[in-house]
């Protein structure tokens, strides 16, 4: 495999949580539970954390991000993850809440996998910092399950 760029790694991961959204707005539109369609339209309207961030970066530090090299593709998380799930309409909130932590998990460990290489302090920072935002995510999620809120 030949050279990537820090920019090919964030399209992967923007592509994963863009069908991410879609799979969640679907859960909304076919649960016939409340509670799972309102938790599952919250979590499709909060899944854009990689853009948030890059949003936060000056353009010229944004630019030199994307166009640094990565020696190596890391294992993209696996899209196939939506379309092996089967959910029944009436799939209680805890099977949402199971496949979300799955999810960031699977972000967690492309992330890591970037971390592992050598890398420009920015470089470093940003995928530091997504991996911090899944981690709490993923905590998060596994309270709103301990509560068994919805």
């Amino acid at each position: 495999m030949g050279v990537i760029t820090v920019a090919n790694v964030l399209q992967t991961a923007e592509d994963f949580e863009s069908k991410l959204e879609d799979y969640y707005r679907q859960i909304a539109e076919h649960s016939t539970r409340e509670g799972v369609k309102l938790l599952a339209s919250y979590m499709g309207r909060h899944r854009r954390r990689l853009a948030e961030a890059l949003d936060r970066l000056e353009p010229e530090v944004r630019s030199s991000i994307d166009a640094f090299p990565i020696r190596y593709e890391p294992l993209a998380p696996d899209s196939a993850l939506f379309s092996d799930i089967e959910l029944p309409t009436d799939a209680p909130a805890s099977e949402i809440l199971d496949i979300a932590v799955e999810v960031d998990d699977s972000l967690i460990n492309l992330y890591r996998q970037v971390l592992k290489l050598e890398l420009d302090q920015e470089v470093r920072d940003l995928f530091e910092s997504l991996v911090h935002a899944e981690e709490r995510d993923a905590i998060e999620l596994k309270k709103i399950k301990a509560m068994d809120y919805f």
